[in-house]
C-alpha cells in the first residue's frame, strides 16, 4: 500500500472503505478490502485523477463499471477532495486473507461471463449495444416504424420481409435497425446475423473481384464473400441508397436478396431517402425492395426531442435541466445525431470546467451568439425536400405523389411568409402560374389555422430554415 503515515490520512482512507462497504452489496465487500490507494491520500491534492489499485481483475471491472458513481462520491465524502476515480490492476499486490467465494459472488460472475460472451457476439455480428429498443424513443415520427421492427424482431422472416426504413440523415434508422438485430439474438440466440453497410458491401465485393490472380481465385474468394452475406438468418444493409447507380452492387444485392428471401430469411434495409426517391436501381431490384413494408421516420415532434436529449443524458451519467433540454431541442430540431452530439460538448466542457449548465452557458459553448445565416429560397427548398425525403427538384416538377406535393405547398407558404415575395415571382420560382401560387398559399393558411398537426410542420420547417 501507497504509505499513510499521516493519521488523517490513514483514518480517511479507513472512513473511505469503511463507507464504501456498507453502501455497496455484500457480494463486493471482498474487493473492498483488496483497495489501495497508488499515492499517499493528499498528495497532489489539485490532480483531477485518483488511482486505485487493486489485485482482483474482476473486482475492478465490477466496481469500475458498475459502482463508479459511488466510489467516487464516498471519497468525496471521506476526503472533502472532487476527484475522478480510475482503478488499475496490480498483480503484485499480496492478497488480502482468502476467503470464500459466496454463493451471491459466484452469481454475479456468472452473469458477468454471460454479460461479455453476448458482447463479443453483438461485436461479431456488427451490431452496437447501445443501439437497443430500450434505448429508442418513440414518437409519432417513428411509431410505426418502431412497432414493425419489433414485430420483425419476434417473427423473422415470417412477415414484413424485406423492411425498407427510410428516413433524413440522424433520426434513428441505424439505432432501429440494429435494435431488430440485438432483439433477435435475445429470442433467438441460435440465428446467425450480419450487419453491414452497403458501401462495406460494394467495396468488399470489388477487393474480391479485383484481388483475384486466376478463375480459380476468384471463385474462392466470391465464395468466401457471398457466404459472408448469405449464409445468415437475417441481413441488415444500412445506407442502402449508396448502391443506386452501381451496377456491380446493384446486381449483387439483387442475387443475395434472391437467395435469402426464398430461404425465408429476413432482410432489411436503411436508406436516408425513399424508395421512390432512387433513380437508377433496376426495375428488377426495385420491385424485390417493394415486396415488404416501408417504414418511414419524420423528424421528431418537440416533446419527442426533449425527452431523447434527457434519456440520452441520464444515460451519459449528467442529467441537464429542463431549461438546457428544452433549449437544446429547439435548436437541433432536425438531426437527433446533432442533438446528442451538442449535449455531449456542452456537458462535457461544463464538467471540465466545473460551471452549472445554464442555457446561458449552452449557447456560449456552441457559439450561438454568431450572425444566423440569410434566409433564401434555396434554404427553403432544400429544408422543405431534405423534410418530406424528396429531391428539391422534384419539388419544382409536376409530380403529384403526396410527399412531393406536400413538400411543394410547404415551400411555397414559407416562401411567401418568410421571404415576403409576390405571387408572380414565387410563380418564376416554382414553375407554376401565379393563380396557382396563390391559390396553395391561401388554402395551407387557411388548413394550419385549423389544423393542429399541420401549425406544428409549418413552426418545424420555418425554425429549421431560420437556423
Amino acid at each position: 500500500m501507497a504509505t499513510l503515515e499521516n493519521k488523517k490520512e490513514k483514518e480517511a482512507w479507513e472512513n473511505f472503505l469503511f463507507s464504501l462497504e456498507n453502501k455497496l452489496p455484500g457480494f463486493v465487500s471482498p474487493w473492498i478490502k483488496d483497495l489501495e490507494p497508488v499515492l499517499p491520500l493528499f498528495e497532489n491534492s489539485k490532480n483531477d485523477i485518483f488511482l486505485i489499485k487493486s489485485s482482483q481483475s474482476f473486482g475492478i471491472q465490477v466496481l469500475q463499471q458498475k459502482h463508479l458513481k459511488e466510489v467516487e462520491e464516498t471519497l468525496f465524502e471521506s476526503t472533502n477532495l472532487k476527484r475522478s476515480v480510475r482503478f488499475i490492476l496490480d498483480e503484485t499486490i499480496k492478497p488480502k486473507k482468502k476467503q470464500k467465494q459466496t454463493l451471491e459472488q459466484k452469481e454475479h460472475l456468472e452473469i458477468a461471463k454471460k454479460m461479455e460472451n453476448m458482447t463479443q457476439m453483438h461485436s461479431f455480428c456488427g451490431l452496437n449495444l447501445k443501439y437497443t429498443f430500450e434505448n429508442f424513443i418513440e414518437g409519432e415520427n417513428s411509431r410505426f416504424a418502431y412497432n414493425i421492427a419489433k414485430m420483425i424482431s419476434e417473427t423473422p422472416g415470417q412477415k414484413y420481409n424485406p423492411l425498407f426504413i427510410s428516413g433524413s440523415v440522424g433520426l434513428g434508422k441505424t439505432h432501429l435497425m440494429q435494435a431488430i438485430g440485438h432483439k433477435i439474438l435475445k429470442n433467438f440466440p441460435n440465428l446467425k446475423i450480419r450487419y453491414t453497410k452497403a458501401e462495406e458491401f460494394g467495396n468488399k465485393l470489388i477487393e474480391s473481384l479485383n484481388s483475384c490472380k486466376n478463375t480459380s481465385d476468384l471463385n474462392e474468394k466470391m465464395r468466401k464473400f457471398r457466404d459472408m452475406h448469405r449464409n445468415v438468418d437475417v441481413l441488415l444493409i444500412d445506407d442502402i441508397q449508396w448502391i443506386d447507380g452501381k451496377k456491380r452492387t446493384e446486381e449483387e444485392i439483387f442475387n443475395t436478396f434472391d437467395a435469402l428471401y426464398h430461404a425465408g430469411k429476413q432482410i432489411v434495409f436503411a436508406s436516408d431517402r425513399p424508395l421512390s426517391a432512387f433513380e437508377l436501381i433496376p426495375d428488377r431490384l426495385r420491385s424485390r425492395f417493394e415486396w415488404g413494408i416501408e417504414a418511414n421516420i419524420k423528424i421528431p415532434n418537440l416533446e419527442t426531442r426533449i425527452e431523447i436529449v434527457k434519456h440520452h443524458a441520464n444515460l451519459s451519467n449528467y442529467p441537464i435541466s429542463d431549461d438546457v433540454a428544452l433549449f437544446l431541442a429547439q435548436e437541433y430540431n432536425s438531426n437527433i445525431r446533432e442533438l446528442e452530439g451538442a449535449y455531449n460538448k456542452i456537458s462535457a466542457r461544463a464538467s471540465i470546467e466545473g460551471v452549472e449548465l445554464t442555457v446561458d452557458i449552452a449557447k456560449e459553448y456552441l457559439g450561438f451568439f454568431e450572425k444566423k445565416k440569410k434566409i433564401t429560397i434555396e434554404n427553403i427548398l432544400e429544408t422543405c425536400a431534405k423534410y418530406f425525403c424528396v429531391e428539391k427538384e422534384d419539388i419544382l416538377s409536376s409530380a403529384r405523389a403526396k410527399e412531393i406535393v406536400n413538400a411543394r405547398k410547404y415551400a411555397i407558404y414559407l416562401s411567401r411568409e418568410l421571404l415576403d415575395l409576390s405571387y408572380p415571382l414565387l410563380a418564376q420560382e416554382f414553375r407554376k402560374n401565379h393563380t396557382t401560387i396563390m391559390y396553395q398559399h391561401e388554402k395551407l393558411k387557411k388548413d394550419i389555422s385549423q389544423n393542429k398537426a399541420m401549425k406544428i410542420i409549418t413552426d418545424e420547417l420555418s425554425q429549421l430554415i431560420q437556423k
